[in-house]
């Protein structure tokens, strides 16, 4: 139990910290509205996603069919709403009482803040147990974290990815407890996405947080029926699987393996072997993230997975690579306190591999006609983050398998050896999972 004088001085640094994280998102909220609003190529896309989702409030509101909504695009063409009716219920019917303007400050600043609690927690789970050492580095780390590609794209179309990341985050905060699950659930019952974190707590043999998150995922589809019937049951009774309707899967920003290979070949029209392929590569990345938490690596179980969702997924934009935020922050910090000078620079490529658009610079086309005929060299760059999620998914094995050498099922915090003393190390190597807080 923590004294009256510990629980009086711990909540101001909180009060303060989280004041900061509001006010920072607010301001680089704002940055990002002047800055990409006139910028003649990021302009024309600007709330791109943000207008239809916007449109779906007032659909909802109007009482109008979810699904025979389409916003038309002048850069894109048709666009509708690709979401379980839940979504737009939740976040877009308040939206939508908002002027645009003002709605889309008003949802960046929030997707700001989701992703300062996203820093927060990762910095906990990689160990970072002083409170002001952890506040300072939160602010320092969502103003850095928002020059990364996925973030600046999310900005610039309004996306929602940020809030599931956080979702999925918080149930792999703590090693175990009686919630886990329930934010994965909730996250795949607003994007179905998240469903592949169902299957690592199946292969990990957590039975109770795989109930949880199956019992959240259900509910959350049980409150749209009960809402929206006729608009819940188009979804779930089909439209959930025409994800051609998200856009072009040979677009270069789509930079899952189906855009990867057709890109390679020329090619939108899916072949069976296609699915053979991705059904391996997601046979293997579980099985990667199942081999990560038996040594002892649950947070890079959950990195594994989160990576070869994206991979398999049919459509993969850059803003939904977010998930790999955590993972930079947490390798940032373990080269820190082990002073590992080769992670440093494997992590700092890694950074630049996710902020920087070379395909953008060296002229290939992001929504093209028809499907590219590229060079070697230009579907390398065009395919950067499938080749990444790959090479994490063939090397990461066997650096979990040198540096950890397992722990208890049931414990599921890796615990990380010791760095020698230096009498001036910030950020003590303790374990990757934050211990319970006393209260």
């Amino acid at each position: 139990m923590s004294t009256p004088q510990k629980s009086a001085t711990r909540l101001p640094l909180r009060v303060i910290t989280w004041s900061a994280v509001a006010v920072t998102s607010v301001v680089l909220a704002l940055i990002a509205a002047y800055v990409y609003r006139h910028d003649s190529y990021w302009s024309q896309r600007w709330t791109v996603d943000l207008t239809v989702y916007l449109a779906s409030g007032h659909t909802v509101r109007d009482g109008q069919s979810l699904y025979d909504l389409v916003v038309m695009s002048p850069l894109y063409g048709p666009m509708p709403y690709l979401y379980p009716p839940l979504t737009a219920i939740l976040f877009f019917v308040p939206l939508s009482f908002l002027p645009a303007a003002t709605a889309s400050l008003v949802w960046n600043a929030v997707s700001l803040m989701a992703l300062g609690a996203v820093v927060w927690m990762t910095l906990g789970i990689a160990g970072v147990r002083d409170g002001r050492v952890r506040a300072v580095l939160t602010i320092a780390g969502l103003i850095l974290t928002a020059w990364l590609l996925p973030v600046r794209v999310q900005l610039v179309a309004g996306q929602i990815n940020m809030f599931l990341l956080l979702l999925v985050l918080l149930d792999f905060r703590r090693p175990e407890g009686r919630w886990k699950g329930i934010g994965i659930g909730i996250a795949a019952g607003l994007k179905v996405t998240p469903l592949i974190f169902i299957l690592y707590l199946l292969l990990t043999r957590r039975w109770g947080a795989a109930r949880n998150a199956t019992l959240a995922f259900l509910g959350t589809a049980a409150i749209g029926f009960l809402v929206r019937p006729a608009d819940s049951l188009t979804y779930w009774g089909g439209l959930v699987f025409h994800s051609s309707r998200a856009g072009g899967v040979f677009d270069t920003p789509n930079q899952s393996l189906a855009g990867m290979l057709a890109r390679v070949l020329a090619s939108d029209a899916f072949s069976q072997w296609w699915l053979v392929v991705m059904v391996a590569v997601g046979a293997y990345g579980l099985a990667v993230a199942a081999y990560a938490f038996r040594r002892g690596a649950d947070f890079l179980g959950f990195s594994a997975t989160a990576i070869t969702g994206l991979l398999i997924s049919p459509v993969s934009w850059e803003h939904h690579w977010v998930y790999v935020i955590p993972l930079l922050i947490w390798l940032a910090i373990w080269a820190y306190t082990k002073r590992a000078v080769g992670v440093a620079i494997g992590t700092a490529l890694l950074a630049a591999i996710f902020t920087v658009r070379v395909f953008m610079i060296v002229g290939i086309q992001e929504a093209p006609p028809a499907p590219m005929d590229l060079a070697l060299w230009q579907q390398v760059v065009a395919n950067m983050f499938p080749l990444t999620g790959l090479a994490l998914l063939l090397l990461g094995p066997l650096w979990v398998r040198r540096h950890f050498r397992g722990a208890p099922v049931a414990a599921a915090a890796p615990q990380v050896p010791e760095p020698a003393p230096t009498g001036r190390e910030a950020l003590p190597a303790r374990r990757f999972a934050p211990e319970p807080e006393t209260r």
